[in-house]
């Protein structure tokens, strides 16, 4: 026979055992994921709000367009109808480019392809319409690194 004691024992240890369950679920996809930056040391000294650390970009390979655009559209929501307008290299870049350049650094500015949107969902309004990414190749793939507009 079970006490009252021992019923509630037991369901503190089950409320025990799913909060942690729950807390498990909850964060492990949070850390197999890499970490993500609100702020880059290099970018401005740290002023510059990023999506990713840019530090870890890599070199660009000779087929980064592609790929680029392609981070661009999946960092969109679909609703958006996003639709990209131009990709080029930062350093060909004469509108955006340079900005990599003077908030981060020449390292990154090289590595920096610029990836302009409309979202067409928001065709009613110029400056919600157009979105100017900055993406670069990470360890894990294209991504983008900061939302500059």
């Amino acid at each position: 026979m079970t006490t009252d004691a021992q019923v509630r024992g037991g369901r503190r240890r089950t409320r025990t055992l799913l909060a942690l369950s729950v807390t498990l679920a909850l964060t492990a996809p949070a850390a197999s994921r890499p970490a993500l930056a609100a702020t880059s040391p290099i970018c401005t000294r740290g002023l510059t709000t990023v999506v990713r650390d840019p530090r870890g970009l890599l070199p660009l390979t000779s087929d980064s367009i592609g790929p680029s655009a392609a981070a661009a559209l999946a960092a969109e929501r679909a609703a958006a109808e996003p639709q990209v307008v131009s990709a080029i290299l930062a350093t060909a870049d004469r509108e955006r480019g340079p900005e990599a350049r003077f908030e981060c650094d020449a390292r990154v500015w090289r590595r920096t392809i610029v990836v302009y949107v409309a979202l067409r969902a928001f065709k009613q309004s110029a400056s919600l319409s157009q979105r100017v990414d900055f993406v670069g190749r990470f360890a894990n793939g294209y991504h983008v690194w900061q939302v500059v507009h």
